[in-house]
């Protein structure tokens, strides 16, 4: 699945033709974008350049809790949103943590999950699947989105978070190895989340946050305050 870079107004961010032609609309935002938090005339601006009615904008937990947005809905804090409403935007914020976006066109639905390590190994992307089925989506239609993280080129991590993710059932291709130091994938956990429950279209933006200084926001490389903004939404 191809990812291009685009261009709307002073925001600049990647995403899938093939998707946003049916009918699922979404961004993972570059550097150059404005600030994230997305609140007055800032706000504005973005509904304005995007068709927006709306944008519901999460603080994310680093947890596992999903939100379902319906009429009248703004959950303001969690790790996940599932969209029904047309028109209406789910954000999260991102700085090394791996945003997912899973929709089902044919409901349509739409999912947006920060995925950390500590929201993976508690299987967070597994959950907003099996949610979104709960709800009508069909696996068997649904494409999940990998958008921008830190990859596990540069993804050190201790033992005790290798333990954790080998006694929730991860298989050691979520790891490499260099002498004594682990390198988590957040790419492949998830994506063996994906496919356990039965989503096989992935689309994978491999791009990681950490290796790229001029394009990305990177919580590693110091950049403690700093975030990109992700969306997704059903096209109206």
């Amino acid at each position: 699945m191809k990812f291009e870079l685009k261009r709307v107004g002073h925001w600049s961010y990647y995403y899938a033709p093939e998707i946003v032609e049916s009918g699922i609309r979404h961004g993972f935002f570059t550097k150059e974008s404005p600030s994230p938090f997305l609140e007055g005339e800032e706000r504005d601006r973005f509904l304005k350049a995007f068709s927006f009615k709306d944008a519901i904008v999460l603080r994310q937990e680093h947890g596992d809790k999903v939100h379902f947005v319906n009429d009248g809905d703004r959950p303001e804090s969690g790790d996940g949103l599932i969209l029904v409403k047309k028109g209406v935007a789910g954000i999260i914020k991102t700085a090394d943590c791996l945003p997912i976006i899973i929709a089902d066109p044919g409901c349509p639905m739409a999912s947006i999950v920060h995925a950390g390590w500590r929201g993976t190994v508690k299987k967070i992307t597994q959950k907003a699947v099996g949610s979104m089925a709960d709800l009508g989506a069909e696996k068997g239609r649904m494409v999940a989105l990998l958008g921008p993280s830190i990859n596990a080129c540069c993804y050190r991590v201790g033992e005790d978070v290798y333990r954790e993710f080998r006694d929730a059932g991860f298989s050691e291709r979520a790891f490499s190895r260099s002498r004594d130091s682990f390198f988590l994938s957040l790419r492949q956990a998830n994506r063996e989340l994906l496919e356990h429950e039965g989503v096989r279209q992935i689309g994978d933006a491999d791009l990681c946050t950490f290796c790229t200084a001029d394009v990305f926001h990177s919580f590693r490389r110091g950049e403690t305050e700093e975030r990109q903004i992700n969306f997704v939404s059903l096209a109206e």
